[in-house]
């Protein structure tokens, strides 16, 4: 099914917004999300599960931002390609 989709997403507007969608995503997934997550995981493990706000506020606001470039990655790629 992933080569069905990409295969669909690059008749509808080439090659170009496959690259960005995919790349976009996985570039900000990887810069913004996933080492937040990490941090937050090895900080909950050290703390044998307490909350320490003073280092996850931080993380958390760093993986939102992360998330908001995704979401604007995917809209900006998809609204581009439907031009």
């Amino acid at each position: 099914t992933a080569v069905g989709t990409c295969y669909g997403l690059s008749q509808i507007g080439g090659f170009g917004v496959v690259a960005n969608l995919i790349g976009g995503v996985a570039q900000g997934t990887l810069a913004f999300i996933v080492p937040p997550a990490i941090a937050i995981t090895l900080k909950r493990r050290e703390n044998k599960g307490r909350l320490d706000v003073a280092h996850e506020l931080p993380q958390w606001l760093i993986a939102i931002f992360g998330g908001a470039v995704v979401s604007s990655v995917t809209y900006f790629t998809f609204s581009e390609a439907m031009n």
